[in-house]
Protein backbone atom coordinates (compact mmCIF):
# COMPACT_ATOMS: atom_id res chain seq x y z
CA UNK A 1 0.00 0.00 0.00
CA UNK A 2 0.99 3.61 -0.67
CA UNK A 3 -0.28 6.44 1.44
CA UNK A 4 0.58 9.95 0.21
CA UNK A 5 2.87 11.67 1.40
CA UNK A 6 0.23 14.17 2.79
CA UNK A 7 -1.39 11.04 4.98
CA UNK A 8 1.65 10.86 6.93
CA UNK A 9 2.47 14.40 7.15
CA UNK A 10 -0.98 14.73 9.25
CA UNK A 11 -0.19 11.67 11.08
CA UNK A 12 3.32 12.92 12.22
CA UNK A 13 1.48 16.27 12.95
CA UNK A 14 -0.67 14.75 15.23
CA UNK A 15 1.33 12.18 16.85
CA UNK A 16 4.55 14.87 17.87
CA UNK A 17 2.89 17.82 17.82
CA UNK A 18 -0.14 18.17 18.78
CA UNK A 19 0.34 17.84 22.79
CA UNK A 20 -1.66 15.12 24.04
CA UNK A 21 -4.92 15.89 26.64
CA UNK A 22 -5.98 12.67 28.84
CA UNK A 23 -9.67 12.55 28.92
CA UNK A 24 -11.03 11.22 31.97
CA UNK A 25 -14.20 9.35 32.17
CA UNK A 26 -17.26 11.37 33.84
CA UNK A 27 -17.48 10.24 37.29
CA UNK A 28 -19.67 7.29 37.90
CA UNK A 29 -20.65 8.21 42.05
CA UNK A 30 -22.44 11.19 42.60
CA UNK A 31 -23.42 12.79 46.28
CA UNK A 32 -24.18 16.00 48.19
CA UNK A 33 -21.33 15.87 50.17
CA UNK A 34 -19.03 14.82 47.83
CA UNK A 35 -18.09 11.50 48.48
CA UNK A 36 -18.15 8.30 46.51
CA UNK A 37 -21.87 6.76 47.28
CA UNK A 38 -23.18 4.52 44.18
CA UNK A 39 -26.65 4.52 43.44
CA UNK A 40 -28.07 0.94 43.69
CA UNK A 41 -29.88 1.12 40.02
CA UNK A 42 -25.52 1.16 38.85
CA UNK A 43 -25.25 -2.19 40.08
CA UNK A 44 -27.87 -3.72 37.81
CA UNK A 45 -24.82 -4.08 35.48
CA UNK A 46 -22.22 -6.58 36.91
CA UNK A 47 -23.35 -10.05 35.69
CA UNK A 48 -20.37 -11.46 37.90
CA UNK A 49 -21.41 -11.85 41.60
CA UNK A 50 -18.17 -11.32 43.45
CA UNK A 51 -18.18 -8.07 41.42
CA UNK A 52 -21.48 -7.64 42.58
CA UNK A 53 -20.82 -8.34 46.30
CA UNK A 54 -17.31 -6.44 46.47
CA UNK A 55 -18.13 -2.93 44.56
CA UNK A 56 -21.28 -3.06 46.85
CA UNK A 57 -19.86 -3.47 49.86
CA UNK A 58 -16.91 -1.58 49.52
CA UNK A 59 -19.29 1.19 49.06
CA UNK A 60 -21.12 0.02 51.98
CA UNK A 61 -17.78 0.18 54.28
CA UNK A 62 -16.95 4.03 53.05
CA UNK A 63 -20.11 4.73 53.85
CA UNK A 64 -19.47 3.63 57.46
CA UNK A 65 -16.45 5.29 57.78
CA UNK A 66 -17.21 8.62 56.42
CA UNK A 67 -20.44 9.19 56.70
CA UNK A 68 -20.81 7.44 60.49
CA UNK A 69 -17.36 7.39 61.59
CA UNK A 70 -16.75 3.84 61.99
CA UNK A 71 -13.53 2.80 62.68
CA UNK A 72 -11.13 2.07 60.27
CA UNK A 73 -8.01 -0.24 59.91
CA UNK A 74 -6.60 -3.46 59.10
CA UNK A 75 -7.80 -4.92 61.98
CA UNK A 76 -11.33 -3.34 61.58
CA UNK A 77 -13.78 -5.17 59.94
CA UNK A 78 -17.49 -5.02 58.70
CA UNK A 79 -19.19 -6.74 61.50
CA UNK A 80 -16.92 -4.10 63.76
CA UNK A 81 -17.88 -1.47 62.18
CA UNK A 82 -22.00 -2.13 61.75
CA UNK A 83 -21.52 -2.09 65.71
CA UNK A 84 -19.66 0.90 66.07
CA UNK A 85 -22.36 2.39 63.97
CA UNK A 86 -25.06 0.91 65.54
CA UNK A 87 -24.55 2.17 68.93
CA UNK A 88 -23.46 5.57 67.91
CA UNK A 89 -26.51 6.25 65.22
CA UNK A 90 -29.06 4.22 66.53
CA UNK A 91 -29.55 2.02 63.55
CA UNK A 92 -32.74 -0.12 63.36
CA UNK A 93 -32.61 -3.50 63.93
CA UNK A 94 -33.65 -4.12 60.16
CA UNK A 95 -31.41 -2.64 59.36
CA UNK A 96 -28.90 -3.72 61.15
CA UNK A 97 -29.74 -7.46 60.62
CA UNK A 98 -29.40 -6.60 56.50
CA UNK A 99 -26.16 -4.72 56.90
CA UNK A 100 -24.84 -8.25 58.62
CA UNK A 101 -26.40 -10.35 55.97
CA UNK A 102 -24.04 -8.66 53.30
CA UNK A 103 -21.52 -8.58 55.19
CA UNK A 104 -21.71 -12.21 55.75
CA UNK A 105 -22.32 -13.20 52.27
CA UNK A 106 -19.47 -11.14 50.91
CA UNK A 107 -17.28 -12.96 53.49
CA UNK A 108 -18.93 -16.26 52.22
CA UNK A 109 -17.98 -15.17 48.85
CA UNK A 110 -14.20 -14.15 49.23
CA UNK A 111 -13.19 -16.93 52.12
CA UNK A 112 -15.77 -20.07 51.28
CA UNK A 113 -14.20 -22.10 48.65
CA UNK A 114 -17.39 -23.76 47.76
CA UNK A 115 -19.83 -20.71 47.87
CA UNK A 116 -19.72 -19.37 44.45
CA UNK A 117 -22.49 -17.38 43.49
CA UNK A 118 -24.93 -15.32 45.31
CA UNK A 119 -27.78 -17.75 46.72
CA UNK A 120 -30.69 -15.25 45.88
CA UNK A 121 -29.33 -11.85 43.49
CA UNK A 122 -32.77 -9.97 44.13
CA UNK A 123 -32.67 -10.02 47.68
CA UNK A 124 -29.04 -9.22 47.80
CA UNK A 125 -29.91 -6.07 46.21
CA UNK A 126 -33.19 -5.29 47.95
CA UNK A 127 -30.74 -5.47 51.19
CA UNK A 128 -28.43 -3.56 49.52
CA UNK A 129 -31.29 -0.93 48.46
CA UNK A 130 -33.19 -0.59 51.87
CA UNK A 131 -29.63 -0.43 53.37
CA UNK A 132 -28.72 2.20 51.29
CA UNK A 133 -30.98 4.41 51.70
CA UNK A 134 -31.36 4.08 55.62
CA UNK A 135 -28.04 5.06 56.01
CA UNK A 136 -28.14 7.97 53.59
CA UNK A 137 -31.62 9.05 54.95
CA UNK A 138 -29.48 9.62 58.38
CA UNK A 139 -26.91 11.01 56.54
CA UNK A 140 -29.34 13.70 55.08
CA UNK A 141 -31.20 14.55 58.89
CA UNK A 142 -27.83 14.53 60.43
CA UNK A 143 -26.48 17.14 58.55
CA UNK A 144 -27.71 20.67 60.31
CA UNK A 145 -25.05 23.11 58.45
CA UNK A 146 -23.10 23.67 61.56
CA UNK A 147 -19.67 23.19 60.82
CA UNK A 148 -18.70 22.49 64.34
CA UNK A 149 -21.37 20.32 65.51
Amino acid sequence: RSHSGRFWQRKCARRYHQPRTRRLPPPRYSCAMGSAFSSSASYAQYKNDFELVIRATKDLEYLLETGFDAPSGKNVGLHDKITAVQRSHDLSQDTVKKLRYLVTVRNKLVHDHDFNALPNRVHFAKSYDSVEKELKGKLRGSSSGCVIC
